[in-house]
Formats: structure tokens, sequence, C-alpha cells
């Protein structure tokens, strides 16, 4: 790398936190990459710099279970904010067990009515952990 090239790095910056309410998970059998199963989800919440909203019901999480024990994730819902201002959020990651804990990043994109760049043209990472019926999703824009 030639000097100055470390300013080219990207850093995270917190922005806020997704609480997403989901159903028990739907085995869908055995597939090419290993189980799938379909996780609804059913409901939640937005808040920080984001802005604050509801997640809807309807999406859900798609998930492969790998010989392993780790989870391929790709989930896709709508989050509504106070404003009325809907939003599509794609989520895919990995959830894994390791030996300092439970791994579990996605990849976040959002995309908004186009008076919304601060989310229509950034990528985000979420860190998240699983509670009960709860998944909460810590995010972070990846600048």
């Amino acid at each position: 790398m030639s000097g100055g090239a470390a300013s080219w790095a990207p850093t995270l910056v917190p922005v806020g936190r997704l609480t997403v309410e989901v159903s028990p998970p739907v085995d869908l059998g055995p597939g090419p990459e290993g189980r799938r199963r379909m996780i609804a989800i059913t409901g939640g919440t937005l808040v920080g710099e984001l802005g604050t909203g509801v997640v809807m019901p309807g999406g859900a999480d798609w998930q492969t279970v790998h010989d392993d024990g780790t989870l391929s994730i790709d989930a896709s819902y709508v989050v509504v904010l106070d404003d009325g201002t809907p939003i599509t959020v794609r989520s895919a990651g990995v959830r894994a067990q390791h030996d300092e804990g439970v791994y579990f990043r996605a990849g976040v994109t959002f995309t908004a009515h186009h008076d919304r760049p601060d989310l229509n043209g950034h990528l985000f990472v979420s860190s998240g952990v699983r509670q009960g019926n709860n998944v909460l999703l810590d995010l972070f824009r990846v600048t």
C-alpha cells in the first residue's frame, strides 16, 4: 500500500438498533448446502440515528443450517418510520458458535425514498444476538 492508503480504510459508525420479533423456525428440509428453514418476522422496532419506527409483520429470515452448525442468514423485511417512510431491509450474514461465543454478523442494505441518501447510499453491518423471540441487531454504517 502506498502512503495515505490507510485513510481509505473503512470504519464503523454506530447508527441504531433493530429489535426484530420472530416466530419459531419452520423446517423446510434438506437442500444441497444444508438444512433449510424459514423464520417469520412478526414485528419489532428501530431506534437510533437512522430514525424511529416499527418492523412490519410479513418479512422472513431464510436460513441454511450447515453440517457444522453454522447458519447462513438471508432476511428481508420492511420498517416504517414514525414519519411514514417505508424502508426495505435486506440482511445477509452468518451465525456460528466459536470458542469465544456466538458470532452473529451480517451485511445490511436499506432501500428508501430517494430523499434518504443516508440510507440508500451506504453499506451497513450488524452485530446481533438472539434473545428468546427477539433478534437484537446493533447497526453500524461503513464509512
